[in-house]
């Protein structure tokens, strides 16, 4: 079941209509989650979920990062993000390699 917030304490609720009027702002009963949801959206308004318990700017500037408009920037930093564990773990590799051979 789905509630919609209509304020909060930290304005979290407008904060995000200030980024899309279409948002609105959802407690998810049964995960227990903050949603972000959108009336913009054909068939399904879900955007996104609040990663963390509390309801605050962090999820103000998720859902501002992850909007459409910002997709090539989000993808740049997700392929960078990869190749920096990609490096780790060929590092990780060698040095267990290293440890067995002796």
């Amino acid at each position: 079941m789905l509630i919609e917030l209509k304020q909060d304490a930290l304005f979290v609720t407008e904060r995000l209509k200030e980024i899309d009027q279409s948002y609105y702002l959802v407690f998810n009963t049964i995960k227990g989650k903050y949603e972000v949801h959108s009336y913009a959206q054909n068939g399904c308004t879900y955007c996104l979920t609040c990663p963390h318990e509390a309801l605050d700017e962090r999820l103000v500037e998720l859902t501002r990062k992850t909007r459409r408009e910002n997709l090539n920037e989000l993808l740049k930093e997700i392929d960078k993000e990869n190749e920096k564990i990609e490096r780790q773990n060929i590092k990780n590799q060698k040095e267990m390699l290293n440890l067995e051979e002796k």
